[in-house]
């Protein structure tokens, strides 16, 4: 499992260098068994403003730039058409190795020196997409927007002033699948306080029983269920820092909805799973076991024939979901949508590790249920995802659980 320091630092102040916090836990038996700097890949680059682009005396297709980075100005040799006075660029130093180099054929990194170019002196390059290996666009540099913060480090900039340890979880210690879990024993270790999220947010005069019901047909497999309603949401992308957080853990960043979800179960270790609210017929949430044969289409646009016994969660006339794995097309959250569902339960381990080995689908979500995830947290997992996604896309709470 991946672990951000960044993120750790939220529940926990940690004082120790990555190496030796990376011992403390191996040694407790949370093996660390990689650690990666994520901003070593742009080491030595930072955001620069240009000043000036005078004509190079000695070639018609160059042009000498001046270059603020606050800490100096830098002339720099750059062959760019499309480098202009009071753009905002990136700027590779002397020494920064640059992750690809337009000019050979496999796109091979390179190294930056001091170097005369056709007579004059050049202290640095002035980057590309391409070059930055953040795109395809080889024809011009890369232009920041004017808002950007002249002498970052570019590595800032992106959010990548972070290390992730890759983390081995036994199978004995579901309690540690997140990173207020890991943030625990890192407290115990360092004798510091654990530092857990409080949640406050208004609710709705509108209940939440007058606008959706749950059924559980099967209290075997599915003890508990809670969901919460939240109205007129406006779907769009995250904010920087919450893809940050999903980018720095390999989590892909989908929307401002689905993004908390897996913020909050890489936060809690509890899986959500968020509904179209519009698309559940009657409103309606039944958690039933599937007929031995039954057809249902995942998220990933594909058809699966499901097995007696598997843990289905339905609406009203279809499935919409299978329990603890992944959620169904049909009911997804698209830049439509208005008005989510979000489902926070508790599902039988063993029950999920069957559904999920017959379909052959291993998710972030079935990992935790089948390890065994925590029924006493499903309401506070709840309501802090119901927190954040009203902060970041709005909307009305309904009231009550």
């Amino acid at each position: 499992m991946k672990i951000s320091l960044n993120w750790l630092n939220q529940y926990v102040k940690i004082n120790l260098p990555p190496d030796k916090l990376a011992v403390k836990l191996t040694n407790a038996g949370l093996e660390v068994e990689s650690i990666e700097y994520l901003g070593e890949k742009y080491k030595n680059f930072v955001i620069g403003k240009v000043l000036g682009v005078p004509k190079h005396p000695n070639a018609d297709k160059l042009t000498v730039c001046d270059v603020d980075i606050v800490a100096q100005n830098l002339k720099i040799v750059c062959g760019a058409p499309n480098v202009a006075v009071g753009q905002h660029v990136v700027v590779g130093l002397v020494g920064a190795t640059i992750p690809k180099n337009q000019h050979d054929p496999e796109g091979k990194p390179f190294t930056l020196t001091k170097a005369k170019i056709r007579g004059v002196e050049s202290n640095g390059m002035i980057c590309s997409e391409y070059e930055l290996d953040i795109g395809e666009d080889k024809d011009g540099i890369y232009i920041l927007g004017n808002d950007t913060q002249i002498g970052q480090a570019f590595a800032d900039f992106l959010g990548l002033n972070d290390v992730v340890f890759e983390v081995g979880i036994t199978p004995n210690r579901p309690d540690c699948l997140s990173h207020i879990g890991i943030a625990r024993e890192v407290a115990a270790l360092l004798k510091k306080q654990l530092m857990v999220p409080s949640i406050k947010f208004k609710e709705d005069k509108e209940l939440v029983s007058k606008n959706a019901s749950v059924v559980i047909k099967d209290s075997n497999n599915c003890p508990r269920y809670s969901a919460r309603v939240i109205k007129n949401i406006k779907i769009g992308p995250s904010p920087k820092w919450l893809q940050n957080r999903l980018s720095a853990v390999g989590i892909r960043p989908i929307n401002n909805v689905v993004d908390v979800t897996n913020y909050v179960l890489m936060e809690t270790g509890h899986p959500l799973h968020a509904f179209d609210y519009d698309k559940l017929e009657s409103h309606t949430i039944i958690v039933r076991t599937a007929s031995d044969g039954e057809y249902f289409t995942t998220l990933d646009e594909k058809g699966r024939e499901l097995k007696e016994n598997t843990l289905l969660i339905c609406d009203a006339e279809k499935p919409v979901a299978i329990a603890g794995v992944m959620g169904g097309l049909n009911s997804e959250i698209s830049e439509s949508t208005q008005n989510i569902l979000i489902e926070s339960a508790y599902f039988n381990p063993s029950n999920i590790r069957r559904s999920s080995k017959y379909i052959g689908l291993n998710t972030n979500a079935s990992q935790r249920f089948e390890r065994g995830a925590d029924p006493n947290i499903t309401v506070y997992a709840l309501d802090r995802c119901t927190q954040l996604i009203s902060k970041i896309a709005g909307g009305k709470i309904l009231k009550g659980v």
